[in-house]
């Protein structure tokens, strides 16, 4: 008689026990690859859907989207995929708001994937409730191509340093401040000797957020880049990479919508051009589009708990 009690405790804590969720919550397609959203990056490798004269006209389409999601701890972990494709006008383009593109093309595509863990519980008990802290690693490879028109080829591109095989650690921070999302990102571009091209390359975002109205955001966005260059020992002897640098800022609108973000932006960027350009050197402004696809949704704010009747 004395183990009933025993059995009906443990037939107890055992139901208690199933009514609790599961210590870690399994997500498929949950949304982007990272929590603090990278859609909003002035960084020329942000993978979305866009149309930009800088002044060369350059299309990218891509996603940066998470395939597996996990929960647990106060904590987020998310495996990610990253593809982006970019073709881009060899020549500049005449003075016009609106450009037809003509060839020849340049073409650069990115390929990759990532770890983002994302700390929620504590990241938004020490900045907020819209407040974040997440740490990701990405493994991601880049190449270079060229497409010609009208009988004129490539060979000016011979030499051009490429880019390669590379991980990248990436601290990322987002503090509200009133109605403003201020976004910080650091990152380092670790590369590895496929292409012996460049070392290391650190860069840094800065973003700023108005959520004043539910319909529309006006946003700034800087980042910058710059890439180490090494001595490269090929076929045409030994030569000096030189170092690679980009500087580029955004201002915009961003319009809200249920699946993707609508960003409407002017640019201004000093530095090095992409891909085959990455030889050139100067000064570009322009203007662009771009939807961010697979967002997610905004941080839930925390729930009032009334005090109960005594």
């Amino acid at each position: 008689m004395r183990v009933a009690p025993l059995v009906l405790l443990v037939l107890a804590a055992t139901a208690r026990a199933g009514d609790e969720a599961p210590a870690i919550e399994t997500k498929v397609l949950p949304g982007e690859s990272r929590v603090i959203s990278h859609t909003l990056s002035a960084s020329r490798d942000t993978a979305v859907l866009g149309y930009q004269v800088l002044p060369r006209v350059a299309l990218t389409t891509g996603a940066d989207f998470s395939v597996l999601g996990f929960r647990f701890g106060g904590m987020e972990l998310n495996a990610g995929m990253f593809g982006m494709v970019e073709v881009q006008t060899a020549t500049k383009q005449p003075d016009a708001f609106l450009y037809v593109p003509s060839g020849p093309y340049l073409w650069r595509g990115l390929l990759g994937y990532s770890v983002a863990l994302f700390l929620d519980e504590h990241s938004r008990r020490l900045l907020g409730p819209r407040g974040g802290l997440e740490i990701a690693i990405s493994f991601r490879h880049e190449s270079e191509h060229w497409t010609g028109g009208g009988g004129e080829s490539g060979e000016d591109y011979d030499g051009v340093p490429h880019i390669g095989d590379f991980v990248m650690p990436e601290l990322a921070l987002r503090a509200p401040i009133g109605v403003i999302d201020l976004e910080v990102r650091v990152q380092g571009k670790l590369f590895l000797p496929t292409y012996e091209s460049y070392s290391f390359g650190p860069g840094a975002d800065l973003i700023l957020r108005w959520r004043t109205m539910d319909w529309i955001h006006p946003f700034m966005a800087l980042f910058g880049e710059y890439l180490l260059g090494k001595t490269v020992e090929d076929g045409a002897g030994t030569r000096e990479i030189p170092d690679n640098y980009l500087v580029r800022g955004l201002v915009g609108l961003i319009f809200p919508g249920k699946v993707a973000d609508l960003q409407i932006y002017v640019a201004l960027a000093q530095g090095h051009g992409k891909g085959l350009l990455a030889s050139e050197e100067y000064f570009r402004f322009g203007w662009g589009i771009r939807i961010g696809l697979f967002k997610r949704r905004p941080a839930p704010k925390p729930e009032t708990t009334l005090p109960r009747d005594p």
